[in-house]
């Protein structure tokens, strides 16, 4: 009998550490890390019709129209790569979303990093990234000094972006915590400590599904 596709979802708010998590979970399964935030800024970087839609509404903070995520997403699953499963952060946001998915690839385990809002403002409005791509934080990551001058702060991470994008998550995100609670196939995890403590946690709550699933 063939092993069933290993899909799994890192949910969070902005800032949450979802990609980090989400990448190592990918290399530990050796299944492909898809990121709609690394695909969004792919188009933006070729200046596709895709990328100018989806760089005005980041400039304001507002999330991608469902139909526009969910066909990125159709084309993205379909490759050949896919087949053993997948890791997805920042995506599904909204029960819409994750009702295409439900429908097309139904996920094995969704993974919630829980973060105050305070702390999602803090991480992600420090940020700066330097002329070579470097990323930098002015709390976590201190730029050297020479280097100050040049970094830029992206227009998504300034602080009254951040707080329209927190509310939106509240609004249109949270409730996919209660509805994948209620299919049994949520794990919450704490997003305040190390990335390697909560990749620790997410570890024994992957052994244990797997055990239970076995």
């Amino acid at each position: 009998m063939a092993k069933s596709p290993f899909r799994i979802i890192v949910l969070g708010p902005p800032g949450s550490g979802k990609g980090t998590q989400a990448v190592a979970l990918a290399k530990r399964f050796r299944i492909p890390h898809i990121s709609t935030g690394d695909i969004f800024r792919s188009h933006i970087k070729r200046r596709s019709l895709t990328g100018k839609t989806v760089a005005r509404l980041l400039r304001t903070g507002t999330l991608v129209p469902d139909t526009l995520v969910n066909g990125i997403v159709q084309k993205r699953l379909s490759q050949s790569d896919c087949k053993r499963g997948f890791v997805f952060d920042g995506y599904p946001r909204t029960i819409q979303q994750a009702q295409y998915l439900q429908r097309t690839f139904p996920p094995s385990l969704v993974i919630l990093l829980e973060l105050p809002d305070r702390e999602v403002v803090r991480r992600i409005s420090g940020r700066r990234l330097a002329p070579d791509g470097t990323i930098y934080h002015l709390e976590y990551k201190p730029p050297p000094a020479s280097l100050r001058k040049k970094l830029i702060q992206r227009d998504d991470e300034r602080p009254f972006v951040v707080r329209h994008r927190l509310k939106e998550y509240r609004i249109l995100t949270k409730p996919l915590i209660r509805w994948y609670a209620d299919k049994g196939i949520l794990e919450r995890i704490d997003g305040r400590p190390s990335i390697a403590t909560i990749a620790q946690r997410i570890a024994r709550t992957l052994s244990r599904r797997l055990a239970t699933s076995s």
